[in-house]
């Protein structure tokens, strides 16, 4: 039986240290040490939040890597100058127990990074209305982990994940439909805009809960 659950949130950020420092101040917390992905020409932080994690991702402006069509979208034009304004979550990523194909997800990549290993499966934009969502990476990816994940050795703190919650527009309903089809276990909320403002994308925040003071802070 396939089991689904939120792997990690995703911040995207043009420069990795804008990224790094929004997070370290929002959190008051220090994120790990830069990990490579070489084959995608991107670098990364992350933090735990409990039952799953965070990262921030940029680009690596020192790879040699000759970039297209990177992790989220980070090396398309429209990413850098309209989503990226400033670091923001973009995206996050559910686990798979099993590597899965389906016309959503129809291709895999093989990522290594130092010791962990994964397959990695991101939102196919040609079966979406481009219209509608024209930032298909704002749907969450799949990865299927071919190591043990890095969760149990990151540091621990007092931070843990509560919620997502998700901003919709009224037609854009079936974001909703297809997140539903995973069964998560997480909790999620969906509101809907029913302003007609010119922001398409969907919004994604996710709350997350100081267990020493009960404060809940919003990742956005």
């Amino acid at each position: 039986m396939q089991n689904y659950k939120i792997d990690h949130l995703v911040v995207g950020s043009n420069c990795l240290e804008e990224g790094t420092y929004y997070i370290e101040n929002l959190l008051d917390l220090k994120l790990s040490s830069i990990g490579y992905h070489k084959k995608m020409g991107t670098h990364n932080r992350v933090i735990k939040l409990g039952d799953l994690y965070l990262e921030v991702i940029a680009i690596d402006p020192d790879s040699k890597v000759e970039i297209k069509n990177t992790f989220f979208g980070l090396d398309k034009s429209f990413v850098k100058k309209k989503i990226l304004l400033k670091p923001r979550l973009i995206s996050f990523v559910i686990s798979s127990t099993m590597n899965i194909s389906s016309k959503f997800y129809p291709h895999k990549t093989y990522i290594e990074r130092n010791k962990y290993k994964w397959n990695f499966m991101n939102p196919n934009q040609n079966i979406l209305e481009k219209d509608l969502f024209p930032y298909s990476d704002s749907f969450p990816s799949i990865i299927h982990w071919l190591t043990p994940s890095p969760l149990e050795e990151m540091k621990k703190n007092f931070f843990k994940f509560e919620r997502l919650e998700i901003e919709l527009k009224e037609n854009q309903i079936f974001y909703k439909d297809h997140l539903d089809s995973f069964k998560l276990n997480e909790k999620i909320v969906y509101k809907i805009r029913k302003n007609a403002d010119n922001d398409v994308y969907p919004k994604i925040y996710g709350i997350v809960k100081n267990t020493k003071t009960g404060n809940e802070l919003i990742i956005k």
